[in-house]
């Protein structure tokens, strides 16, 4: 069974219409204001002093437009007629992000903000991608969000070369240090984030007797995850052993405390056939045993029944909790607004929106000089930010997920 939550099947006509809707007014900026002004309340420990008489008609100071650039890969271009249904599904990841962008954008509206949207077509191509870097609007910006793919985030960097707004990242999972950007924003915690937050929830939880055991496949997911992780181990004096085969574990084990089990590995044969063999081991050796696994878990579809009966956790910075009031009022704006239901893309695109517009409203061009000290509790992840000199800025938020037996939750 896939172990993802379960949602309403989106509708492709409505996806249709959202991308002749944006093709129609793709060039365009829309300066998004507040429909009425919200006039202030007179202080209550004062009287009201007669107003003076008026000698000419004084036009109110309208508060400042800020400027937000988003660049999404639609791919407009390679749409020659009446948008098909590939034209649809290659842009639904960057149209969700943009629908979800813009419901957080009319929320602060309509709270007092002022924004000039310019949303721009990076095309998943590298050379547009430089050529929109040095256009008037990316220049002038003060907040850019986007371009999303890897390849075109060194790209744009390099040909924009700004000096003070910040590039934000906000759907790559890649190392800040890839980039070595100083002034980008990584919304996604890398891999070794995600290593970090399983030894941090291991060692508050370790007693004297209990065991850790690193499963060990030798491909490219498990050298991603398990190396990181034994680093930190090893810097705080952690004790674990590490095998590469799952038979060897019984010999590793510990009859009388917990036995911490990390696999690393993503690949699903892999994957079920290790899940089988530890069941059989805890059944044999009457031993317990509480398991982790790589953060994709929850993307792919493994035995269930195991996962349960292993107490499996993995580590995650998305998941939406639809029972909280905020999540069902923005699920009920998108369906009223775009007709369908939101995907993972959107509730990312709401909090990034969300995020940099409230700090923009609150701080003008120098939010980036508070960025690390705001924190911010959002639909589907939370920001909590570190800075480095050379590669920017990082979200270092890391939520524990254990599964239930057909879902994974927050562990308490």
């Amino acid at each position: 069974m896939t172990l993802v939550r379960n949602r309403l099947q989106r509708l492709n006509g409505n996806r249709l219409i959202g991308l002749l809707a944006l093709m129609v007014f793709f060039n365009s900026c829309a300066v998004l204001k507040p429909k009425q002004p919200v006039k202030p309340a007179p202080p209550v420990d004062k009287p009201v002093e007669p107003e003076p008489p008026k000698k000419e008609e004084v036009k109110p100071v309208e508060a400042k437009v800020n400027s937000v650039v988003l660049l999404l890969p639609f791919q407009l271009d390679r749409i020659t007629g009446q948008p098909t249904r590939a034209d649809v599904k290659r842009s639904e990841v960057p149209l969700d992000f943009y629908q979800g962008f813009k419901i957080a954008m009319d929320n602060l509206t309509q709270r007092g903000h002022n924004f000039k949207l310019t949303v721009l077509d990076s095309r998943d191509n590298e050379f547009r991608t430089s050529q929109l870097a040095g256009t008037a609007e990316v220049q002038s910006a003060d907040l850019i969000v986007g371009p999303i793919f890897p390849k075109e985030i060194p790209a744009f960097a390099r040909a924009g070369k700004l000096s003070y707004s910040l590039q934000v990242s906000p759907l790559a999972a890649s190392k800040p240090t890839q980039f070595n950007i100083p002034n980008l924003v990584s919304l996604i915690a890398p891999i070794d984030l995600h290593s970090s937050g399983v030894a941090e929830y291991i060692e508050k939880e370790m007693k004297s007797d209990d065991n850790i055991i690193l499963i060990n496949k030798q491909d490219e997911d498990s050298f991603g995850f398990l190396r990181p992780l034994k680093t930190i181990l090893t810097e705080h004096n952690i004790y674990f052993s590490e095998v590469d085969n799952v038979d060897d574990v019984a010999t590793k084990v510990s009859s009388t405390g917990r036995n911490f089990i990390i696999v690393g590995t993503t690949n699903k044969f892999a994957v079920n056939s290790t899940l089988s063999r530890l069941v059989e081991i805890q059944n044999e050796l009457g031993i317990k045993i509480e398991l982790f696994g790589h953060p994709n878990w929850i993307k792919g579809s493994y035995d269930s029944f195991n996962l349960q009966v292993l107490r499996t956790k993995i580590t995650t910075s998305y998941y939406v909790n639809s029972t909280k009031s905020n999540v069902r009022d923005f699920e009920r704006k998108y369906k009223e607004e775009f007709k369908m239901e939101p995907s993972e893309y959107s509730y990312k695109g709401f909090d990034t929106g969300y995020f940099f517009g409230y700090m923009l409203g609150k701080y003008g061009p120098d939010y980036p000089e508070h960025l690390i000290s705001e924190e911010y509790n959002g639909l589907q992840t939370n920001y909590h930010f570190e800075k480095n000199a050379q590669w920017g800025y990082v979200n270092t938020f890391i939520r524990i997920l254990q599964f239930d037996g057909s879902q994974y939750f927050p562990v308490k």
